[in-house]
């Protein structure tokens, strides 16, 4: 079973200068996915650090953080965001694997839905 609970998107300019510092500088070891435009850490306690390649909607947003919901109710989430007028944004290929959508809340914050794997 895996057991993220919850967890981070950071947007970085330079995804290799980035899995260095987050792999060594600050020791969350090996990465459980490492591809050339997604990182992810697990940590202990079940959050998940997610390092993507920036977009040009990121800079021009300024939103370099976002939170991920991972929930097993994702076609739920999902038919009640469309219901209220909330569109997924098109950004990049998600993870590998991962079934996810990216929707921004009422005042323009972005967030991740994705399947909470069983």
């Amino acid at each position: 079973m895996d057991d993220r609970s919850y967890g981070v998107i950071i947007s970085v300019s330079d995804l290799d200068q980035a899995r260095v510092f987050y792999r060594d500088t600050l020791g969350l070891g090996s990465p459980v996915v490492d591809s050339n435009h997604w990182i992810e850490f697990q940590l202990d306690n079940g959050l998940i650090v997610g390092i993507r390649s920036q977009t040009k909607a990121d800079k021009q947003k300024d939103s370099s953080i976002m939170w991920v919901y991972y929930t097993p109710d994702f076609e739920a989430v999902k038919t009640r965001l469309l219901d209220a007028n909330f569109e997924p944004l098109r950004v990049p290929a998600p993870p590998v694997g991962l079934k996810s959508e990216i929707y921004t809340d009422a005042e323009g914050n972005r967030f991740t839905l994705a399947l909470k794997p069983s």
